[in-house]
């Protein structure tokens, strides 16, 4: 079990970094992409810190509103 809970941490903080990069790129706040997304961005923030990942519709409505696909936001996780 400790293995697959490091394996989650290390999925929820690779997909946070992307997220975060990807918002950087564009110019926005975690508060204009909540807006875009219909989130708050205290949820924006716990994505992009690892400490929470995303469900799949949430994670395809963020990805949207970097203008990515889902794939983009999982770069880099094994």
């Amino acid at each position: 079990m400790g293995a697959l809970r490091r394996s989650e941490e290390a999925v929820s903080l690779q997909f946070g970094r992307n997220l975060a990069e990807a918002r950087d790129w564009l110019g926005l706040t975690q508060g204009e992409l909540a807006r875009r997304v219909s989130l708050v961005q205290s949820e924006i923030a716990k994505f992009e810190q690892g400490v929470r990942c995303p469900r799949l519709d949430k994670a395809m409505r963020l990805a949207d509103g970097v203008e990515l696909q889902v794939r983009d936001l999982l770069y880099g996780i094994e």
